[in-house]
């Protein structure tokens, strides 16, 4: 059993080096397991429990997500992590970063720790719906909530000399495992062996060189940022109805633009559809509707006393910043879905998901190139 530290002194987590293998283990073994796990990393939570009960939660296009409930005991939320993730994910980085917002009391505690997975705080919530995000109430009550955690810069700000952007170092990573999957992906499917010839992946690099140029002329500020703010990622708490945003597993420096038209994108998704992988952009936010967002993302006091938010900044002109940062989200998921679709065994069309977005990418930087 190990308790994991960092260099900002972040509080000890319980770990160890347990795998949950949740494509061997199922009903009463997985309990069993769990509940031995559950022994080592909180002994006095499961003083006297004998057994406990899994129940899976559905929505997570990354993880397998569990409520683990005994007797008399508080619940529990356990977060497996998919196949091959870690080609995905710095889970050194998150699990730093979630040490860090427990010490600012945003968003679920970070329990434990163990090979594949975590224990994380159950917060008794309910999650958005896709129609709930686009409420204007909510909508706006979201914008609140991200302008929170974007002002967390001011707390833990950002080193131009030990510290990244998430966007390009993901995009860069994330290509050159694509690649390196390229022969894999094709030999799956002849259908998509056609698409991925016609796509001609191996102009990205220029693409991703030039995209980098045009957004290194808009000004948009470095925050720390959530870049995941789709609906099952936010919880609306059963006693106070107050908003939580969850699942930092992608979070990070990156630019306002970036994390801004990140969300405006999740509009255009609904994972519990007939077609869940498929991005409609009719559903995309009008662009009043992307006005009223911004106009309260601005409005809402810093609790950080973030001075890189001021007068001169507009709904306005953040909707262009915004709409100009748009593609690296594209090409970001885009590059994400294709290694998805080679290893996960979530029922998703991440292939479909992919090339849409690669899709939109392309449509994006042909337009913001001229």
């Amino acid at each position: 059993m190990s308790s994991p530290t960092s260099s900002d002194d972040l509080p000890a987590i319980p770990g160890c080096d347990t795998i949950i293998d949740l494509a061997v283990l199922k009903g009463d073994a997985l309990e069993t397991k769990v509940l031995k796990l559950v022994q080592v990393l909180f002994p006095d939570w499961a003083e006297g429990v004998e057994k406990i009960n899994i129940e899976r939660v559905s929505g997570a296009l990354t993880n397998a997500v569990f409520f683990i409930n005994a007797a008399n005991k508080r619940r529990l939320l356990l977060r497996v992590y998919g196949n091959g993730v870690d080609q995905i994910i710095d889970r050194e980085n998150e699990l730093a970063w979630l040490a860090r917002l427990s010490g600012l009391n945003i968003g679920p505690r970070l329990l434990g720790i163990f090979g594949n997975g975590r224990f994380e705080e159950y917060l008794p919530s309910t999650t958005l719906t896709h129609d709930d995000m686009c409420t204007p109430e909510i909508s706006q009550r979201i914008a609140s909530s991200l302008r929170e955690i974007h002002d967390i810069i001011v707390v833990h700000p950002f080193d131009t000399t030990k510290d990244h952007l998430e966007i390009w170092t993901n995009i860069d990573k994330w290509y050159k495992v694509v690649m390196n999957l390229l022969p894999n992906l094709m030999s799956k499917s002849h259908g998509w062996a056609e698409v991925l010839k016609v796509y001609n992946l191996e102009r990205l690099p220029y693409e991703i060189e030039e995209c980098k140029k045009i957004l290194e002329k808009v000004h948009s500020p470095v925050v720390f940022a959530h870049n995941d703010t789709q609906y099952g990622n936010v919880l609306q708490l059963e006693n106070t109805n107050e908003l939580v945003v969850v699942d930092f597993e992608y979070s990070g420096y990156n630019p306002r633009g970036y994390d801004l038209s990140n969300h405006f994108c999740e509009w255009a998704y609904d994972y519990h559809s007939d077609q869940p992988a498929s991005m409609d952009m009719k559903k995309y936010p009008t662009y009043d509707e992307q006005i009223r967002f911004l106009k309260t993302y601005l409005e809402t006091p810093s609790k950080f006393d973030n001075p890189d938010i001021n007068d001169s900044v507009t709904p306005e002109s953040l909707q262009k910043e915004s709409a100009m940062w748009l593609m690296a989200g594209h090409l970001a998921w885009g590059l994400w879905g294709l290694i998805q679709a080679n290893q996960s065994e979530i029922d998703f069309d991440y292939f479909l998901y992919s090339t849409q977005r690669l899709n939109a990418f392309r449509e994006d930087f042909a337009k913001w190139s001229s």
